[in-house]
This record gives structure tokens, sequence and C-alpha cells, in this order.
């Protein structure tokens, strides 16, 4: 959470999402989100991991976030072949807002997802885990 009470979706998440049985492989990804007053819009990158035709895909995000429920939809950049159509994603967020877990669908297929929003330290915070991992 950015503030007490507060579960402004802000910042930067690491994800995947998975395809049902066999249908493709988990997909990692990174977003970068920015909200004012529930709404929210940002940017996706993901590796191509179903076509393999790019090294990287580009997507925009735009949605709502009320409480912990989240909904949002991501558009692929460049209508890449296979990634022409939106995918709608729906999720809940964790007490503590730093995991979104959910399902996503597209046309007749859905899988689940997850989101961990990024860590940050202060100095202070980063001088004594590297102290502790020190060799």
């Amino acid at each position: 959470m950015t503030q007490a009470g507060s579960f402004d979706l802000t910042g930067q998440w690491h994800g995947t999402y998975a395809y049902p049985g066999t249908a493709g492989p988990a997909t990692p990804f990174v977003a970068v989100l920015s909200e004012t007053g529930g709404a929210f819009r940002g940017a996706i990158l993901e590796p191509d991991m179903v076509y393999g035709l790019s090294d990287a895909l580009e997507a925009t995000v735009i949605g709502h976030r009320s409480g912990r429920a989240v909904d949002f939809t991501k558009v692929y950049l460049g209508h890449t072949v296979g990634y022409e159509e939106p995918v709608d994603y729906v999720g809940q967020l964790s007490s503590d807002g730093q995991t979104l877990t959910g399902v996503w669908s597209l046309q007749s297929m859905s899988g689940v997802f997850e989101m961990f929003r990024e860590i940050e330290f202060s100095e202070e915070q980063g001088a004594r885990i590297a102290e502790t991992i020190e060799i």
C-alpha cells in the first residue's frame, strides 16, 4: 500500500499469466501502472512465448480499482499476429496491497495471472541487505 488505507496500484509490478492446460506457456511480464482516483493506466512488456515472432510484446493497460477489486483491459500495440484482440483481467489485491491475483479472458479462452509489486528499499535497508548477503 502506498498510503495508510490505500491500495493505489501506482508503480512497477512483476507477474506471470498462464494459459489453460497445455494451450501455451506461463508468460512473465512487467507492468508499470499509474492510478488516480481508482482509475489507472499503464504499459506491459512481455516476451512473445507463443508465436516467437518478436523478442518482446508491448501493450497498454486501462482499468479500474474499487477497494481490493481490480479489472483492466490489455491491448497489444502494433497488432502483432496472434495478439490482435484485447485481453480482459479481473483480480483481487491481497490484504497488504502487494499481490494481485485473478483471471484473464480472451474470447473463449481464459487463464490465471498473478502480479507482485516491486519492493523498494531505502538506502539504509539496501546497505543492511548487502551486508547480510556479502560473502
